[in-house]
């Protein structure tokens, strides 16, 4: 196998400030990458990023009920550098894919909303203030896509997260 066969394909998580949703997402991901097998690293940043800060108590909390530690999380802004290691690049919003797209119209091809990646519709509401309930229920939501997501990776083997005319390959 080739070194690029052998790479571990790449995935950048964008929420606004990167201190709930795609630092869980972060985390889920890369726990079921584990338990399926699939060879996968994974990051997360903001479009308005609150830069250096912890991910929330209650994203941290929902996260450990499932014996997930992103405690050690820290927020980064999304910029070029972040996009351009990413093969796939899923936002928690239409609004923030907009917003990568406007800014880096090159990416068009690697930048989806996660639930219009994986052939749902609507958005990842952010539950930044809310209570655990509320968390929790983003978590279960990002979950369920992301289940759909690796059913999606399993059947790709050479998946390069270029899906621009096919983006629910179906």
């Amino acid at each position: 196998m080739g070194d690029q066969e052998q790479r571990k394909k790449r995935i950048l998580f964008v929420c606004t400030g990167n201190v709930c949703r795609s630092p869980m997402a972060e985390g889920l991901l890369r726990q079921l990458s584990q338990w399926s097998g699939l060879p996968l690293e994974v990051r997360s940043a903001g479009i308005n990023a609150l830069v250096g800060e912890p991910a929330t108590p209650q994203a941290v909390k929902v996260l450990a009920e499932m014996d997930i530690n992103i405690s050690d999380h820290s927020a980064q802004q999304v910029n070029r550098d972040l996009l351009s290691w990413a093969d796939l690049v899923l936002t928690m919003t239409r609004e923030q894919m907009l917003w990568i797209l406007s800014g880096w119209p090159e990416m068009e091809g690697k930048v989806f909303t996660l639930a219009e990646f994986v052939g749902k519709n609507g958005d990842v509401e952010d539950p930044y203030g809310a209570s655990s309930i509320a968390y929790r229920y983003v978590r279960d939501k990002i979950v369920s896509l992301l289940l759909d997501l690796v059913d999606i990776l399993k059947k790709e083997p050479s998946f390069s997260g270029d899906r621009k005319n096919d983006p629910h390959n179906s």
